[in-house]
């Protein structure tokens, strides 16, 4: 199978759905975010796992207490690991990655592939391929990395990927009973509170959320728990498999109402292990605080 059609496939299981008309216009997020590293405690508790605000209860699951990254793992961040061991990528390795690159006509929304293009030499230092590089995006998600390569700086910051249920109760913060889908993206007034997709996706993202496109970590305020980004920016890994693949939860800057409105703890993606892309990231947990925080 040829990269086109083979990253193409890939998202083409990323389901359409509606979930109302477009908000309104959004002042833009304050101009500093918390990139502030660490990691925060989420206490002992009991998650509903997968209950999605539309009736779909959830499952009742007991999660031990961890510490999980306050934010996504950033370019920063996963510079000081290539530093310190020597690591490439699987994009490295292989030439290139999965890019985004947006559409400027009609398209059917399901061909993933009128929007997902495999480049040459895209990779975590060149996120949108030659030409590209992460000087001024220290801060940003670090992206167009797989699985094992997610694993990899787990083990070498003493960590590891959280399963669904961490992550998921992470996500959730404080909440303490169902909540409207569309509420972890947008306040009551349709003001966007995560990086997502505003406007009609892929076409044109109008940016009303302050971002077109990635955001830097910490743009947006911290759930209950304190945590910034855990629902939209990147899809982010975690150590679950779905029939051979791996898991991501969270969803992204793709996700917009008219396509993969996944902007919810509840939403999942299965996911290629060997496959990294634009939009797909990660962080990390440990049993124990990080010492800087």
């Amino acid at each position: 199978m040829s990269h086109g059609r083979r990253h193409a496939g890939a998202f083409a299981a990323c389901a359409i759905a509606l979930l109302g008309a477009a908000p309104p216009p959004a002042a833009s997020p304050g101009p500093r975010c918390d990139a502030r590293d660490g990691r925060v405690l989420v206490p002992a508790g009991t998650v509903l796992l997968g209950e999605d605000g539309d009736g779909r209860p959830g499952q009742a699951v007991a999660v031990p207490a961890f510490w999980i990254d306050r934010h996504e793992v950033t370019n920063r961040q996963f510079a000081a690991f290539v530093a310190a061991t020597g690591y490439r990528t699987a994009a490295e390795q292989e030439g290139g990655s999965a890019v985004f690159v947006q559409p400027t006509g009609p398209v059917d929304l399901n061909n993933a592939g009128n929007w997902w293009r495999y480049r040459q030499r895209a990779d975590w230092r060149h996120p949108d391929g030659p030409g590209s590089d992460i000087a001024g995006r220290e801060d940003w998600p670090v992206v167009h990395v797989n699985y094992q390569d997610a694993a990899a700086y787990a083990r070498w910051a003493g960590a590891a990927l959280p399963d669904e249920a961490q992550w998921e109760r992470a996500a959730r913060g404080d909440q303490s009973g169902p909540r409207d889908p569309r509420s972890w993206a947008y306040d009551g007034e349709g003001h966007p509170t995560a990086n997502s997709w505003q406007g009609v996706f892929p076409v044109r993202d109008t940016g009303q959320d302050g971002h077109v496109g990635l955001a830097p970590v910490g743009c947006f305020d911290g759930n209950g728990f304190g945590l910034h980004d855990m629902v939209g920016n990147v899809w982010e890994w975690t150590s679950e498999r779905r029939g051979g693949n791996g898991l991501i939860k969270g969803g992204s800057y793709l996700c917009a109402m008219n396509y993969c409105a996944n902007f919810r703890p509840a939403a999942f993606q299965a996911q290629e292990l060997d496959l990294g892309t634009s939009h797909i990231g990660f962080r990390t947990i440990a049993t124990e605080p990080d010492p800087s925080s």
